[in-house]
């Protein structure tokens, strides 16, 4: 029954390979293209969701040593199709084609346009990758497949199973590297009575040349589908026998590494760490399935040895070995957290560096991201290096005085943002204001107030230029109201409507910074916004101007109390620290400390009891308490905007007071 089965599925598998390879929209010339040839491509968009439009491209996935890689191709129009000719690689195996006019797409309706070639050094054979390639497209389970082409369940195991067995018995060399995929596909099909091929793969992993990958792969075989521990333990006695200074020493050190929480022990074990096992010597593929960053090793090295050494050279010597993907996290750690406070020509000196290196990346593609071609990477990198440099780039750039390259940064920014990030639109109005660019600068600031994407350093600015050109500052709220979209306004209303709840508050009382003691009975009968932060909280420091707005605008309402809460803090003399914050910085906030129990090691009680009551975590916190003493509203986290923010607060507290 199984075989007969498996027969159909295989049936189906080839009925499919027919039409996936020739919709009636697509055809490659010659019918039986070769690897390394070069071959025509003739696409019908009139049959397709492109139908009718002026520019089409394509983006070409090549299967190359069982890796896709994307490249764009340039279609043009002839009597009334799109033609290219592309040169396939000689190393190529398998090729899919994905159609685009702006961002409408066409993949054949998530089937995909394939093409399997021909060996042209092995007549009648398929090329190495050619069965693999048709397999792992349509298998995204396995992780191999051609990541945001094509969504689907993907087709059966038996069929994987069977393009892969094709793909190792015609290709010998790729044993090594498809062992494991085909050996799940193997254990989907034929589920127990799988273990004697089983064993006949783990035979070949475990012969007396086997490579560190070999073993490997034949460990997670023996682990997680044979499930045989004994089995497991013993190939990796032989692993270490073999390879005593490999990928297990390796991975044994690195894991000694978070072993201990001591930054001058870290830094010592990451250094060491390379030493031992430079990265050009290690395995990609058995690094990834364990968990092993050398990104997370360099940003060990990098962060705390500027911390350990400020003069040090950690950072100029390291930041070109950094991946792509390590880079934003680095930035995040060594410029981005200390920013407010760190030494500015230092983070200045690293973000330089670290720059360059996102730069570098930015016309040489990543391995990791091979997937997207050329100009899909390009409008990736781009959104990256906005979503996590440019803010805090600019931000350096303007406090250096170089106001024209902050300029630069925020305006490419604003390709990604456009205008609906207020730290952004914030650093690039510096920038303007101190270019003298008063036209540039009021556009500016008018869009950002229409996407209520501004700070109140922004609203400063406006209201100046409102004055000097009224001679009075009347009507200027009324002014800055007008400005906001109506549509956002009323849409973010009813989002705010619809998040109301009713429920009973815990009872509290704490100290305020003068020693009194505040208590939620003691309120009763006004409405309380309660705003959990800590000093280490970056994004609850981020909202205060915020909520500075919201606090003057009822400043001369009794029945609104603001109560800001302090909590969470670990460090001794927390209580100085924070009454030096709030002065240095003149915020007008009622400040509380919440209790610290007997034992405890932050002073987190009122604030763990309410996190447990209404199953929320983390800070920053904000809770609207109406005059009865229920919670009306949860406001979580700072999603960037102060005008944004006063606006939600604002219209928070008025369902409140109008609530039953």
């Amino acid at each position: 029954m199984l075989k007969k089965i498996l027969f159909l599925h295989i049936l189906l598998a080839f009925s499919l390979a027919v039409f996936a390879q020739s919709p009636a929209a697509f055809k490659v010339s010659p019918e039986r293209p070769e690897s390394g040839k070069a071959l025509t491509i003739t696409y019908d968009a009139s049959q397709t969701v492109l139908s009718g439009k002026k520019q089409v491209s394509a983006v070409v996935y090549q299967y190359i040593n069982y890796k896709w890689k994307a490249a764009d191709l340039k279609l043009e129009s002839v009597q009334n199709l799109w033609k290219a000719t592309f040169n396939v690689p000689a190393d190529c195996g398998f090729l899919g084609f994905k159609f685009t006019s702006g961002d409408q797409i066409d993949n054949n309706q998530d089937q995909g346009y394939f093409v399997m070639l021909s060996d042209a050094k092995r007549k009648g054979l398929i090329a190495p990758g050619g069965y693999a390639g048709w397999g792992m497209a349509r298998s995204p389970k396995y992780g191999m497949d051609i990541p945001n082409y094509i969504k689907f369940e993907g087709i059966s195991d038996s069929a994987t199973y069977h393009w892969l067995n094709q793909e190792i018995s015609y290709n010998q060399p790729s044993k090594s590297m498809l062992a494991y995929p085909y050996a799940s596909a193997l254990k989907n099909t034929y589920k127990d009575s799988a273990t004697p091929r089983l064993q006949r793969v783990m035979a070949y992993l475990k012969r007396p040349e086997a490579s560190e990958l070999d073993l490997f792969n034949g460990r997670r075989i023996a682990q997680y589908l044979l499930n045989d521990k004994n089995l497991a333990d013993s190939i990796e006695k032989v692993w270490a026998q073999r390879f005593p200074k490999g990928s297990l020493a390796r991975i044994t050190a690195y894991k000694n590494i978070g072993q201990s929480r001591d930054i001058a022990t870290i830094l010592a074990a990451s250094e060491k760490f390379l030493e031992d096992f430079p990265e050009y010597l290690s395995s990609p593929e058995i690094d990834a399935q364990n968990r092993i960053s050398y990104g997370m090793v360099y940003q060990n090295i990098m962060v705390f040895g500027a911390m350990q050494h400020p003069n040090g050279n950690e950072v100029a010597h390291y930041v070109d070995s950094l991946s792509f993907e390590a880079l934003p996290n680095v930035y995040y750690k060594l410029i981005q957290i200390p920013y407010d406070k760190g030494n500015l020509n230092r983070l200045k000196e690293y973000s330089d560096l670290l720059v360059k290196r996102f730069e570098y990346f930015k016309s040489h593609r990543p391995e990791s991201m091979a997937y997207l071609s050329p100009i899909e990477w390009q409008k990736e990198y781009q959104r990256l290096f906005v979503l996590n440099v440019s803010r805090v780039y600019a931000g350096l750039l303007n406090k250096a005085g170089l106001y024209a390259q902050a300029l630069r940064i925020t305006q490419e920014a604003q390709q990604i943002q456009h205008y609906k990030q207020a730290a952004i639109n914030n650093e690039q109005a510096i920038a303007l204001q101190k270019l003298g660019k008063s036209a540039e600068l009021e556009k500016l600031l008018i869009k950002s107030m229409f996407e209520n994407q501004s700070s109140t350093e922004m609203t400063a600015m406006l209201k100046a230029l409102y004055i000097k050109r009224k001679k009075s500052a009347a009507g200027f709220e009324a002014y800055v109201e007008s400005l906001k979209n109506p549509a956002d306004l009323q849409k973010n209303q009813e989002e705010l409507k619809a998040r109301m709840i009713k429920k009973e508050m815990p009872a509290w009382s704490m100290k305020d910074l003068k020693g009194n003691t505040v208590t939620l009975a003691g309120l009763k009968g006004k409405t309380v916004v309660m705003d959990f932060w800590a000093t280490w909280c970056v994004p609850c420091k981020a909202s205060f101007p915020g909520m500075k707005l919201a606090v003057e605008k009822y400043k001369n309402d009794p029945d609104v109390v603001f109560l800001f809460v302090d909590t969470e803090e670990y460090k001794a003399g927390f209580q100085a620290e924070v009454a030096k914050y709030i002065k240095d910085n003149q915020y007008p906030f009622k400040v509380l400390f919440d209790n610290q129990t007997e034992g405890a090691k932050t002073n987190d009680e009122v604030f763990s009891r309410i996190a447990k009551t209404f199953s929320i975590s983390g800070i920053p916190q904000k809770l609207i308490i109406d005059r009865n003493g229920y919670l009306r509203f949860i406001s979580i986290g700072y999603g960037g905007s102060a005008t944004a923010l006063a606006d939600e607060i604002s219209s928070l507290i008025e369902l409140t007071k109008s609530a039953n």
